[in-house]
């Protein structure tokens, strides 16, 4: 069963492009997600309480056309079918019954104070389930042959951060992007993120770049060297 919710953008939604930007288009995104928890239980906080915390590993979103302040859209959220440690969630962003965005992810329910991974068949919710969008997500490897250069750092400040005082999921997208092409005249089509590692508060991003026949790379490293999150982007002209 998917849950919907539905939005209309907000002007500081928008980038300098005058559209709504892959990180504001991936906040509606999860604001369902934590709308559909609410109305099923467990609730993300209710969970927070017991200990846990969902924690995305890996997202594929697709950007089929700009997306403008003032529109309203419908949006969509779901839990698709999953087993193990991996919990999958699907989204879409209509415009006119048209979907504008989708996006596929990967999910774990971890112990908050001790990073304990739980198991699918130990949750016990009523989000409801229902088939997978047609978008396989796929694997991100930075190919050897992309040189990545530094283009910059950042601290994590206050305004990053989540309920557990790491870099926010929903400001991956906007952040990475600083670091890469400049997106002037440009739209984001795919944008693929592996999270592979929590960044807290205070701690020091480096980010890195490249680009391998038409595909954008970035790569952010925390301050011990260990590798915070990587993407792949595509890109095209606004007309």
């Amino acid at each position: 069963m998917k849950w919907s919710e539905n939005y209309k953008f907000l002007a500081n939604d928008t980038d300098m492009n005058d559209i709504v930007s892959p990180s504001a288009v991936l906040k509606y995104m999860q604001d369902t997600a934590n709308c559909n928890m609410e109305g099923g239980r467990p609730s993300y906080n209710e969970l927070f309480e017991r200990g846990l915390a969902f924690i995305l590993s890996r997202i594929y979103i697709k950007f089929y056309s700009p997306l403008r302040s003032h529109e309203e859209v419908a949006s969509e959220s779901w839990p698709a079918p999953s087993r193990g440690v991996t919990f999958n969630r699907c989204y879409r962003i209509s415009r006119d019954g048209i979907p504008a965005a989708e996006a596929v992810s990967m999910w774990a329910l971890a112990g908050v104070e001790d990073r304990r991974l739980h198991r699918v068949s130990e949750l016990e919710h009523g989000y409801g389930e229902d088939e997978p969008l047609e978008i396989t997500l796929p694997r991100l490897k930075i190919p050897d042959e992309a040189e990545m250069n530094l283009k910059g750092k950042r601290r994590i400040e206050y305004a990053d951060t989540d309920i557990n005082g790491h870099l926010n999921n929903t400001r991956y997208p906007d952040i990475l992007l600083s670091y890469a092409i400049p997106m002037k005249g440009l739209r984001v089509t795919e944008m693929n993120i592996s999270f592979i590692s929590e960044v807290p508060l205070g701690c020091e991003l480096s980010f890195y770049y490249g680009m391998l026949d038409g595909v954008h790379y970035i790569r952010s490293v925390k301050e011990d060297g260990s590798v915070n999150a990587e993407a792949a982007v595509m890109v095209e002209t606004i007309e």
